[in-house]
């Protein structure tokens, strides 16, 4: 950018013009020397469900970032189709008549969270449809069980047609919570088991074979190589179709919850709630900003440039569009051959 560059002149003219040129910079270690700063803010900041840490990096640290030159997905592509105003925190009849949600799961255990990706899926006449970024909630570093309740209240607010949910390693754990009866010890509310869509095999079908089920609703991701490989090129696919819509910027968003009245009255507590998904958001941007493409045969496969960026809610978030292009392949086949048969006569 131009300040960095700018940064970098003045940083050699302090060198050779020392006279002429000084630069300075800190940390939020400053300020909490002072007393300008309370230590616990910034200790609760980083253990917050939207804490980043690459822009930790640039608020509290004086680091310099941006986005690489090499970055497989484009960020001026992503600003673009920031266009919701407002997130959905439940089901919404608004929407065309067949609109649809579905979910987006990577999980995540010891430090990392677990993402939940919230689309509301508008079909079109003609071609795939819409898909909208309505929400995104974390879960943070909890056991599984707590995780699986978390995730079942969220079904019961939103009613997907289904969850698409990372099964390969810890996501295995989640699954077999997800598939028995739950029950909050707190509340003492019992949550009905979720049946496997692709569950060719029966391996989980035993759980809860003698159980009222909510229905076949858990679509399980075991990503490969090719799995991979094509999850990647969809995404972008459907970014450069214009079928993704996502939520405004988290600054826009406050100046606009500002400037009503119900922005002003809200607690602190309540506005932080309320901005959470434009942040997360942001970060979502954040983490698809650090992937890089590395080419293994024939197969896209994606690595971090910066190992301190996670890219977990990039994955719910492709997990969420894989399901969806599912979904809409199969109903791309069945209108098709209804399709033909129509215009067939005899005599």
């Amino acid at each position: 950018s131009f300040a960095y560059q700018k940064q970098l002149q003045l940083l050699l003219w302090q060198i050779v013009r020392p006279g002429q040129a000084f630069v300075f910079g800190g940390t939020w270690r400053i300020p909490v020397k002072h007393r300008l700063l309370d230590r616990g803010f910034v200790q609760d900041m980083r253990q917050d469900g939207t804490f980043n840490e690459a822009s930790f990096g640039r608020e509290y640290e004086s680091q310099w970032s941006g986005s690489m030159d090499d970055a497989f997905f484009n960020a001026d592509m992503f600003d673009k189709y920031r266009v919701l105003n407002q997130p959905e925190s439940e089901f919404s009849g608004r929407g065309n008549a067949d609109h649809y949600y579905v979910f987006g799961v990577d999980v995540g255990r010891q430090g990392a969270q677990t993402a939940i990706m919230v689309f509301k899926v508008n079909p079109q006449p003609k071609g795939v449809g819409m898909k909208s970024l309505v929400n995104i909630f974390t879960a943070d570093s909890e056991h599984f069980e707590q995780q699986a309740l978390i995730l079942k209240r969220l079904y019961y607010r939103f009613m997907p047609k289904a969850i698409a949910v990372d099964a390969n390693g810890l996501g295995a754990g989640l699954v077999d919570y997800l598939v028995t009866k739950t029950r909050d010890n707190r509340t003492g509310e019992e949550f009905p088991p979720f049946g496997v869509i692709n569950d060719e095999r029966g391996d989980y079908r035993k759980y809860y074979a003698d159980q009222a089920l909510e229905g076949n609703l858990l679509y399980l991701i075991k990503a490969n190589a090719e799995i991979n490989n094509e999850a990647h090129v969809n995404v972008v696919t459907q970014f450069s179709s214009g079928k993704v819509r996502l939520m405004i910027d988290e600054k826009t968003a406050k100046a606009k919850l500002l400037s009503t009245k119900m922005g002003n009255d809200m607690t602190p507590e309540a506005r932080a709630d309320y901005m959470r998904p434009f942040v997360l958001t942001s970060i979502l941007k954040e983490e698809m900003m650090n992937l890089r493409e590395k080419r293994e045969g024939k197969n896209v496969v994606l690595e971090r440039a910066n190992n301190k960026i996670q890219k977990d809610k990039f994955s719910a978030f492709e997990y969420g569009l894989y399901y969806i292009k599912i979904l809409e392949d199969s109903d791309k086949k069945k209108r098709g051959k209804y399709r033909a048969s129509d215009f067939m006569f005899y005599n």
